[in-house]
């Protein structure tokens, strides 16, 4: 959220619709707050679909895990980025704060 991708304007359209998702019934957003200490930082974007299956983005195109021990290793990443994230009232009070939303 903190990389500048579009104008002013448009992150702040962005962080306006994420406040607005993150209140929907089966959605549950999450935030890292800006100087909170990892243990390891996000050097790409990752998804896990279910137990047997992971994908990982890069600038060259993305790689599929179906090892379940790359797909574990995942799974524990996740859950050390979830562990430091701000969620529901939190996390939307956050995004305001960081765009005046």
């Amino acid at each position: 959220m903190r990389w500048a991708i579009l104008s002013p304007e448009g992150m702040a359209e962005q962080a306006a619709r994420l406040v607005e998702v993150s209140r929907l019934e089966r959605v549950r957003l999450g935030v890292i707050p800006l100087g909170a200490v990892l243990p390891r930082g996000p050097m790409n974007t990752f998804t896990i679909y279910d137990d047997r299956f992971a994908t990982v983005e890069i600038f060259t195109g993305r790689l599929a895990f179906r090892e379940p021990q790359d797909v574990e290793t995942y799974r524990e990443l996740f859950v050390m980025y979830e562990e430091h994230a701000l969620f529901g009232d939190q996390a939307r009070e956050r995004i305001r704060s960081w765009f005046e939303v």
